[in-house]
């Protein structure tokens, strides 16, 4: 179990503060528990997003490079900066090395790159986005400068796909090369930690039996009521592993749901949860955060998205109020195994984590026309 700090903010727009709880990664850091995310958030609303973040208690944020909207988070970071509600040394930055930059010669690029959008000297926090590795086609880094949407591989974009249009496959670089590069991040002080991030257990046990100087300080996974993760948390716990959950909220109705799930819904409209935000007052999403916050004794982060104000505001005071154990319980019933983010188009990949949930007789797909983060070729 990892110990919980609690720490005040008080944002210039808020109306009360927040108490929020941090948890200690094994570096000896503390990683506030509810981050900001930036999946998915379009071009001119980002930077106001992580303003009204910044100064309402949040001071933990959650970015990627293929996201392509580092630029606006970093100009967000740097007004609240500047207004003087937060100090560097009071956030917690995180972001990720993508897919086309595993090889050793094309970590640093990838990480420099993301230090200039974000107008930051140092990450708290860098971890492997996916382990499947694609290839860099243009033998140098693919930055979201070279494009952070699909396109065809002559592009060289950072989601490379063939000319029969399915993703394309780097299978001579492995996960384990690339971890044992990130550790030299570290050592020259422009990353505090280093982590993963849709790895399954396997592929974790993988790269703590590599026994290297630095092990994994986070994993980030999608995990909500209706994919619970409870082994994988207790795994991460056992191991010295802070476990962050992704689509906390179940990300709602996107193109990357290729399968409804079993119940019917998606989280935010699930009927025992609409039972409780009524019973309590609250919205379902508050319910859900609530829920994260309080299970597993506290023990993990996790990750909310939005780009409205009032949402970003109520997804933070979620310390209020505390669901009864047999409403805790009661979400048990809704662990159904519904992952929202597959990805299955590069499922031929042999480091494909999810493979075991894949539908029966699936037949690869071709690339999208949108990517992870929405964005249209």
């Amino acid at each position: 179990m990892h110990k919980l700090h609690r720490i005040s903010h008080r944002g210039f727009s808020s109306t009360k503060s927040v108490d929020m709880p941090t948890l200690k990664l094994r570096t000896g850091a503390l990683m506030p528990q509810i981050a900001l995310g930036t999946w998915k958030s379009p071009p001119g609303v980002t930077q106001k997003a992580v303003e009204v973040a910044l100064a309402n208690g949040y001071t933990n944020l959650d970015t990627a490079n293929d996201y392509n909207n580092e630029p606006e988070v970093g100009a967000g970071i740097k007004a609240a900066l500047s207004k003087g509600s937060v100090k560097r040394s009071d956030l917690f930055i995180q972001s990720k090395l993508w897919n086309s930059n595993h090889r050793p010669e094309h970590i640093k690029p990838d990480l420099e790159q993301t230090l200039v959008d974000l107008g930051l000297d140092y990450l708290d926090s860098f971890v492997i986005h996916w382990p499947q590795a694609c290839p860099s086609v243009i033998n140098a880094p693919t930055l979201r400068t070279t494009g952070a949407f699909p396109a065809n591989y002559k592009k060289g974009t950072m989601f490379p796909y063939d000319d029969n249009g399915y993703f394309m496959s780097d299978v001579e670089h492995h996960y384990t090369d690339t971890w044992e590069a990130m550790q030299s991040l570290v050592d020259e002080g422009i990353v505090r930690s280093i982590g993963l991030s849709n790895f399954n257990r396997a592929q974790i046990e993988e790269v703590l039996n590599m026994k290297l100087k630095y092990q994994p300080a986070v994993l980030q996974n999608e995990c909500h009521p209706y994919l619970q993760q409870k082994d994988l948390i207790d795994f991460c716990n056992y191991n010295g592993i802070v476990f962050q959950a992704f689509s906390s909220l179940g990300s709602g109705n996107t193109h990357l749901a290729v399968s409804e799930s079993p119940t019917g819904n998606i989280p935010l409209q699930d009927p025992y949860i609409a039972g409780l935000a009524k019973k309590y007052g609250k919205s379902e999403g508050q319910i859900i955060l609530r829920w994260h916050v309080q299970r597993k004794n506290g023990s993990y982060g996790l990750v909310t998205k939005s780009v409205t104000e009032a949402r970003i505001i109520n997804n933070i005071q979620v310390y209020d109020f505390e669901l009864s154990q047999d409403d805790m319980d009661g979400f048990d019933a809704l662990n159904c195994g519904w992952r929202h983010l597959l990805w299955r188009e590069t499922s031929n990949h042999p480091d494909y984590p999810f493979k075991d949930e894949l539908p029966y007789g699936y037949q690869l797909e071709k690339a999208p026309l949108e990517s992870s983060s929405g964005t249209a070729e």
